[in-house]
């Protein structure tokens, strides 16, 4: 696959993604089009390199999303309702987009959904059932459904803080019992760095704080 050059950003206002903004700010000659809801969030993230659009997840079309995402190498999921509108947004809003970047034909995608929502057994002792219930059957749908069409990674965080970027992480095994935390900094220099690396096509990773190199490929083998 070609290097990315141009990639489109859904969830651009929230914090992992004005992270994400930033990090691509400063990397020229890649671009980025953030998508935001109104004027507000455009100017709160206004960068160089950055262009916006306006889109409203809940309420636009597959069509809709398709129009915005096409010309760019790489799509960008990382919405969020924070528990607000969790099946239009967090699922259906998310399993449009999938479509979208179908009809768009834009194969490269990377999904931000949540630590252990793979595990049924975590998710039904969670106390944040719904909102795992909502990203478990996302990353299905995904994987299940768009396997073949899409080039996707989804990137798993564990408890999310707003600590400085350390550049490091730990691939969490799925016997490891201490899911620890991660700062949002590191989660969008994850999301960034495997962009353009083929190992991480169709693959899925829980995340944490730790001390694997985000930008070593071995760290994602």
């Amino acid at each position: 696959m070609p290097p990315v050059k141009d990639v489109i950003i859904f969830g651009a206002h929230g914090l992992i993604g004005q992270q994400l903004i930033k990090l691509i700010s400063q990397k020229p000659p890649l671009k980025a089009t953030a998508v935001v809801r109104n004027e507000t969030q455009a100017q709160a993230i206004a960068n160089s390199n950055v262009t916006t659009t306006y889109l409203t997840l809940d309420q636009a079309s597959v069509a809709d999303i398709s129009q915005v995402i096409k010309g760019h190498d790489a799509v960008v999921i990382t919405v969020g309702s924070r528990g607000k509108n969790l099946l239009q947004v967090d699922l259906d809003g998310v399993v449009k987009t999938f479509e979208a970047s179908v009809d768009a034909k834009v194969r490269r995608l990377v999904l931000i959904s949540a630590v252990r929502a793979e595990n049924r057994e975590y998710i039904d002792n969670s106390s944040i059932r719904d909102y795992y219930i909502a990203k478990h059957y996302a990353d299905r749908i995904l994987i299940n459904e768009f396997g073949h069409k899409l080039d996707y990674t989804i990137v798993k965080p564990s408890a999310l803080t707003n600590d400085g970027a350390t550049g490091k992480i730990k691939v969490l095994s799925d016997t490891d019992d201490n899911l620890g935390k991660i700062a949002r900094a590191d989660v969008a220099q994850s999301l960034l760095d495997v962009l353009d690396l083929e190992e991480t096509f169709g693959r899925s990773y829980n995340i944490t704080g730790g001390d694997e190199p985000i930008d070593d490929p071995s760290t994602w083998k």
